[in-house]
């Protein structure tokens, strides 16, 4: 005769509990036969009113053998593993409490075949064969069993359906159509409440709140060995998006509805209110926000959605002081004005002071239709370098759009730049009015201690003599590092940086020394000074060239928790026709600070400019 096992909840229980439900419908007579067991203990043990004190009290006296072992085989995980979970015996025997007495100990020994049998049957076994013996040993008290877990129990017919207006929906049609059981499957308790829990999983993401299950049903057959599956939600309409509100009191509703991506009379979907929350929080304006789109408020269907804001502070101050090889001590000071008015424009003043290059940078935001992706920036920057090779002073001014493209993040706009700069010690004075465009990647869970992850830029830049600019030329640049662990002690780095120019012999000598290509120094080729790989004139002054090609590879070992040394191997060249190839290897130290990695490395450039030994002190994510 079938037996039913009925489910009629949306509540996920622990699968012990479940099975245990199962087991309270599908095997009475063990039950019985267990209770049989005690009351023959009892009786047993009348005669000594000890012993019976001891098994109807559970006040045993220790026994003289007072350790427990036991041993499980027949099994392979993950059976042996859920008989374990589910033996009595063996959670008394992995307890740190004493042992019962001897009746207590014989009643859990019995009780053994109904454990095992409870903990195969989600695994599809309804027939084991199960050898048991409980003795008393020199070491103690050890149980043995042997399972043969027999033939598993397969399906005969299985049927999922969804009733309603869900019928027609794809993400349901989804999962009836990927359905982890099919007939003449081995009957899984677990790939069928994982049925279940997709589909409330989507009732609840998809917005079908009245959704119930009206059918759960598994109908075993023992003699005839199979099962039955009957499975049955009942989806009832699917909610939609009421009145959309923003409480606070600074921006302007409008700008604020342009965080949505959807509008009143759409069908909920739970990643909208996920993704409005993260876009919201990732705006710089606010501190907290805290969406409220309760289906209990619903009137007709519609649910309204409040979200309630807090403003982060208006007025961000960084500073820093720092040191570089290639910069010398530098300082800087950060300005972000967080929001300048209710339509959300934002203003960013920085100032970079070093010995060697400083600038200072102004930038005015104005959000678009899209904010978090989408802005128009007018910037400023005036910028100074005076180094062993360069000596320029350049104005910048720049009207661009910054961009987003999924993890893609760009910048393109037109800039006119001024330009001074003395190369071989002649000046020049160069003025561009070009277009350009810059997009890049960062893929990394750590970005203080990156284990596996990358990070791509690239530029173009196009200038004409035809529009303002003094010379006409076309650049493209790209650089690129990668990062791959071994384990949690070994890192490989591998850079590559890349760059070419196309312009006229004529054009080249006034090309701003911006706008040329040099190598050498602590973040391309290391054991060579700053920008000293380039090609020279007859006098040894550096001009720099038309391209680059730059690679790096790098072993890192952690000797300590914070701790690790490195070695590495940098080669290059920046060049016009013929690429001369300049190579430094070394050592160094890498220490995981606070503030994020410190690299101290030594270094030998193995050809001129090259030196012997060359300090380089860089600070500042790996990627």
């Amino acid at each position: 005769m079938p037996i039913i096992l009925r489910f009629a909840s949306f509540l996920y229980l622990p699968w012990r509990t479940i099975l245990q439900q199962q087991q309270r419908i599908t095997t009475s007579r063990p039950g019985l036969q267990a209770i049989a067991y005690f009351f023959c203990y009892l009786i047993a043990t009348s005669a000594n009113p000890a012993t019976a004190q001891s098994v109807t009290s559970g006040t045993d006296e220790p026994l003289a053998k007072d350790t427990l072992s036991f041993s499980v085989t027949g099994l392979d995980e993950p059976l042996k593993d859920n008989v374990e979970a589910f033996l009595q015996i063996v959670q008394l025997a992995e307890s740190d409490q004493p042992l019962p007495g001897e009746a207590r100990l014989r009643w859990l020994h019995e009780q053994a075949d109904d454990d095992i049998q409870q903990a195969l049957q989600p695994f599809g076994y309804y027939k084991p064969t199960i050898q048991s013996a409980l003795e008393v040993t020199p070491e103690g008290w050890h149980a043995q069993y042997s399972v043969d877990p027999g033939p598993p129990l397969k399906i005969e017919q299985i049927s999922v359906r969804v009733i309603g207006p869900g019928n027609e929906d794809k993400a349901f049609q989804r999962v009836l159509n990927n359905l982890p059981l099919h007939p003449g499957d081995v009957l899984e308790h677990l790939k069928y409440e994982e049925i279940k829990q997709k589909l409330q999983a989507i009732a609840t993401e998809r917005g079908y709140f009245d959704a119930r299950f009206t059918s759960t049903q598994i109908r075993i057959d023992l003699e005839a060995y199979q099962a039955v599956i009957d499975l049955e939600l009942t989806s009832g309409e699917r909610y939609l998006y009421g009145p959309i509100t923003f409480e606070q009191d600074t921006l302007r509703q409008e700008f604020l509805q342009n965080y949505l991506h959807f509008k009143p009379g759409d069908p909920y979907f739970a990643p909208d209110l996920l993704r409005l929350q993260s876009d919201l929080i990732n705006s710089q304006f606010f501190d907290q926000a805290l969406i409220d789109a309760s289906p209990e408020h619903a009137e007709d269907l519609r649910i309204p959605v409040n979200v309630q804001l807090t403003m982060r502070k208006r007025t961000k101050y960084t500073f820093g002081l720092g040191y570089g090889t290639d910069t010398g001590v530098r300082g800087r000071a950060d300005m972000e004005r967080r929001w300048v008015n209710s339509r959300g424009h934002r203003l960013d003043l920085r100032a970079l002071i070093a010995e060697k290059k400083s600038d200072i940078t102004m930038g005015y935001y104005i959000p678009s239709d899209d904010p978090q992706r989408n802005a128009l920036k007018f910037g400023l920057q005036y910028e100074t370098e005076n180094s062993d090779v360069k000596d320029s002073v350049t104005g910048r001014v720049r009207v661009s759009r910054d961009v987003k493209w999924g993890k893609w993040t760009g910048e393109y706009g037109g800039e006119y730049s001024w330009e001074r700069f003395d190369i071989a010690d002649e000046e020049q004075i160069t003025r561009l009015l070009g277009f350009e465009m810059t997009l890049g990647r960062v893929s990394a869970k750590n970005r203080l201690r990156v284990k596996s992850g990358y990070a791509l830029n690239t530029s173009f830049y196009v200038a004409s003599d035809a529009f303002v600019s003094d010379i006409s030329f076309v650049q493209l640049a790209a650089d690129a590092k990668w990062i791959t662990s071994f384990n949690d002690n070994n890192r490989l780095l591998l850079r590559a940086q890349a760059g070419t120019t196309w312009i006229s012999d004529d054009d080249f000598d006034s090309l701003p020394s911006s706008k040329r290509f040099f190598t050498g120094g602590d973040n391309s080729i290391r054991g060579y000074a700053l920008d000293t790989v380039a090609p020279r004139d007859d006098e040894g002054n550096v001009l720099g060239g038309r391209h680059l090609l730059v690679g790096s590879l790098e072993y890192e070992y952690r000797i300590l928790e914070q701790w690790s040394i490195a070695a590495f191997i940098d080669t290059g060249d920046a060049f016009d026709d013929t690429i001369d190839l300049r190579t430094g290897v070394g050592f160094g130290l890498r220490w995981q600070s606070p503030v994020g990695p410190i690299r101290v490395d030594l270094a030998h450039g193995l050809e001129e400019p090259g030196d012997t030994v060359r300090l380089h002190l860089n600070i500042g994510p790996d990627l």
